[in-house]
């Protein structure tokens, strides 16, 4: 029984994905991109940070005790950029890519010792996860200078991070529904609405508008479908297709968060990617061969764009005409997985139409 049990989960983890090393790559790429776009995490003002308030939860910080050298900080987000530039590149990939995760847990595990905790565990976690896809197998230099070896892309760490992923919203969701998200006289959802638009500087996109309308049957209606989502997301993962659609969920679900609620997951929804692109290039079609073979056409065009923002990574120049909103990720993620949740007859023509752009 038991073993026929493992056997069952093996065959989850192996099976359940099988990506192309040009989806991986294409996953890589962008999700660099997302991450310029937000912007990377500085470290270096720990150092100025008041060292009663220094509360370290059990991890590094914990064992290594505080550190307040600017030196220290200023060379480690050195560090930080320049292995990002490393995964970005799909240089060494696998190696850059546990070093570039590890080392925002590291910075990270400092940067809450000292008080407030933002939700972004994923993003930390996932290039480490990604690692092991061999997702420096296409548009990396790994794929230039290792031409001969023989590599296969991984699909078990896409399964691990969709049950992670599944886990993490499941355990967002249960307190809610013993908390009372159910209660038909009160909406929680309307309480986080108001809470926004009292405490935050100033509402942003349709929070003033649901506060205006403050219907209880329409924060009702978000309440029971946050909890349905939370819940049920785990419950995809054992079938690629439902749980492709449960990503596009996802997507739109906190593409609404910000909308209603002015509270951002967008770094988060970076690790939605590897699913997306999945979705949209097949690999029996030749839409991915297409779209490698233009990249490779034009490459150096794109290695000198790499070059220029490599550079500007790593010397942290960031110039105001370049400066996008963070939130813009959001909407740019949201884009494409709202038409993962459209009928199959749209994802065909769409198909069809993509199938031309690099003829």
């Amino acid at each position: 029984m038991i073993l026929k049990f493992s056997k069952k989960i093996i065959e989850w983890l192996e099976n359940t994905w099988k990506p192309t090393f040009f989806q991986l790559g294409l996953t890589r790429i962008l999700f660099c991109l997302g991450f310029i776009v937000v912007g990377l995490p500085h470290f270096n003002q720990i150092s100025g940070y008041d060292l009663e308030f220094f509360d370290p939860p059990v991890g590094v910080s914990l064992v290594l005790g505080p550190i307040t050298s600017e030196n220290f900080w200023w060379n480690f987000d050195l560090i930080i950029r320049i292995v990002f530039v490393l995964v970005l590149a799909g240089f060494r990939t696998k190696e850059s890519s546990i070093a570039f995760g590890l080392l925002l847990i590291f910075g990270f595990s400092y940067e809450y010792s000292y008080g407030k905790i933002n939700h972004n565990i994923f993003p930390v976690i996932f290039p480490i996860i990604m690692a092991f896809t061999n997702w420096g197998g296409a548009l990396s230099i790994d794929s230039i200078r290792k031409g001969g070896l023989q590599l296969e892309p991984k699909g078990w760490p896409l399964t691990f991070l969709s049950f992670l992923l599944g886990w993490g919203y499941f355990t967002a969701g249960l307190p809610k529904l013993i908390g009372g998200w159910l209660d038909p006289s009160y909406s929680s959802t309307a309480g986080f609405i108001l809470r926004r638009y009292y405490s935050s500087s100033g509402p942003l996109y349709l929070n003033e508008m649901f506060v205006k309308i403050n219907s209880l049957f329409i924060n009702k209606v978000f309440d029971y479908s946050t909890l349905a989502f939370e819940l049920g997301f785990i419950l995809t993962i054992f079938w690629a297709a439902v749980y492709l659609r449960a990503v596009g969920v996802a997507v739109m679900f906190h593409l609404g968060v910000l909308l209603t609620v002015n509270i951002p997951f967008t770094l988060h929804v970076l690790v939605f990617l590897p699913y997306i692109i999945y979705f949209y290039f097949d690999r029996n079609s030749r839409t991915s061969e297409k779209f490698e073979k233009f990249l490779l056409e034009k490459r150096k065009f794109f290695i000198i764009v790499l070059v220029v923002l490599s550079l500007g990574i790593i010397t942290d120049y960031n110039p105001q005409l370049f400066k996008f909103h963070r939130h813009m990720i959001l909407f740019l993620v949201g884009i494409p997985s709202f038409f993962m949740l459209l009928p199959n007859f749209v994802h065909v023509y769409l198909r069809k139409v993509t199938s031309r752009l690099f003829t």
